[in-house]
This record gives C-alpha cells, structure tokens and sequence, in this order.
C-alpha cells in the first residue's frame, strides 16, 4: 500500500504508546506537532545553509518521533539529505529535498491536529 492510500499518523499506534488515556493522546499529539514543525523549519534553514552541524543535530532530534511513529519517509529523506551535502549537490537538489519534506511534515501536522481536536478518535 503507498503512503498516498493511508495518513501518516496512526491514532492507534498513538493510543497504544500512552495507555490509551484520552488527556495523553492529546498531549503526545501536540509535542509531537511541535517537534515536526521545529524540524520541518530547521531542515529548510539548515539544509539550504549547508550546515551539516546543525542539519545533523535537527535529523537526531526527529529521528526517535518519526521512527516511533513509524515515518520512515522522513528518515529515508533525511539520510538522503546528508548524501546530498557530502556530494555537494547544486541547490536545486537541495530544495527538491526541501519541498518534500515540508510536504511530508504540513501533513503529518495537520493529522496531529486533528488528533488533537478529537483525541478519543
């Protein structure tokens, strides 16, 4: 199945992770958003920067959420970011990575959100 037929986010996978308690849903929800919107700005400032330092630093930060909640496109993009710095790729590439990511992360975002507004599902 592609990413296209499912959302990101599985509610589930959430309750499952906070005991199915309603006020930890919403609340590992909001963190979560938070982190994703943090990564999503640093990535593009970062990446576009060409500073691995902090590219880095941002990509160990929301590694552990996107792998706990099983987002493996946001690490596979990742990991190719890093290839493309070491590559020294032009800057179009980098905005490509750029794009899909903040595509990725705006909806992961909006699935929070929703989340959020009806934790009980």
């Amino acid at each position: 199945m592609s990413r296209k037929d499912r959302t990101y986010i599985d509610r589930e996978l959430i309750a499952g992770l906070v005991y199915n308690e309603e006020a930890y849903i919403k609340e590992f929800a909001d963190a979560s958003e938070d982190s994703f919107t943090e990564f999503k700005t640093n990535y593009r400032k970062y990446l576009l920067k060409r500073d691995e330092t902090n590219f880095r630093k941002a990509g160990h930060k929301i590694k552990p959420v996107a792998q706990m909640l099983e987002i493996d496109e946001i690490v596979e993009e990742y990991e190719h970011a890093k290839t493309l710095l070491w590559d020294e790729k032009p800057v179009e590439k980098l905005e490509q990575s750029v794009e899909k990511i903040e595509g990725i992360c705006n909806e992961i975002i909006r699935e929070l959100k929703q989340i959020q507004e009806n934790p009980s599902g």
